[in-house]
């Protein structure tokens, strides 16, 4: 018979993070965080541990899985933001060109979900394709597979996952006849949210121009600047790039 493994209780938990050496300056407020988050959401924001005996390295701080996890849910909330204005734009486009049924309100049957639209982009006739990705300065062969990709960012947004420093699976095909845009990306962090968050402040500029989602980004990046842009797979000299002066 196969044995259920129970959660920590709270008490439990902060209890063993202090023996693995992380400071808990206030154990009411900790208590509180993890009766509130759980045991699988306190582990994905805890600081880095030695791989070797799960000890946390010296000056590791409870406050700082807290503040990894405001971060996060921050930055998931403004990644929906832009990634609902590219869903509505991309219907939007296709629908103008007849590729895309219209939707009834009254019906939700009838209205894709952004999985099924890049599935149905996809597979529309190439010359449209192109049409659609010349509007946003791309090409099809890189917004077919961002669209694939942004679709499994906005359901970890969705459903409350850790994006901040994950490597995702389906991985965006960076742009390689575009030169105005491809300077910009870091090639050695493929997966990481960094160039998912270049794309997305690329389309937008283009998309709503007069909402500066960028700015809001980076506000958001200055906000936290403890958080480690390298884990994100921001470049080092990011800051110093022209598509980022705004």
């Amino acid at each position: 018979m196969k044995r259920t493994k129970h959660a920590t209780a709270p008490d439990e938990q902060i209890d063993l993070l202090m023996s693995r050496g992380m400071a808990v300056p206030d154990r009411e407020s900790a208590l509180h965080f993890a009766r509130h988050t759980g045991e699988r959401v306190l582990q994905e924001y805890l600081p880095l541990q030695d791989s070797a005996d799960g000890c946390f390295h010296p000056g590791a701080e409870f406050n700082r899985a807290v503040d990894l996890f405001v971060f996060d849910r921050k930055l998931r909330l403004v990644v929906m933001d832009a990634a609902g204005r590219v869903e509505i734009s991309v219907r939007a486009q296709m629908e103008a060109l007849g590729e895309l049924p219209e939707a009834d309100p009254q019906d939700k049957t009838t209205w894709m979900s952004m999985g099924k639209l890049s599935r149905r982009y996809q597979n529309i006739p190439f010359a449209l394709r192109q049409q659609i990705a010349g509007g946003y300065g791309m090409d099809a062969k890189t917004l077919v597979p961002f669209l694939h990709h942004l679709t499994g960012v906005r359901n970890a947004c969705a459903h409350h996952e850790r994006i901040w420093n994950h490597r995702f699976p389906v991985w965006p095909v960076l742009p390689a006849k575009k030169p105005a845009l491809k300077p910009f990306f870091n090639t050695a962090a493929e997966g990481k949210i960094y160039n998912t968050l270049v794309i997305l402040a690329h389309l937008t500029d283009i998309i709503s121009p007069q909402r500066d989602w960028a700015r809001q980004l980076l506000r958001l990046l200055d906000e936290h600047g403890e958080v480690s842009k390298t884990a994100m797979g921001f470049p080092n000299d990011w800051r110093e790039m022209k598509f980022w002066a705004r």
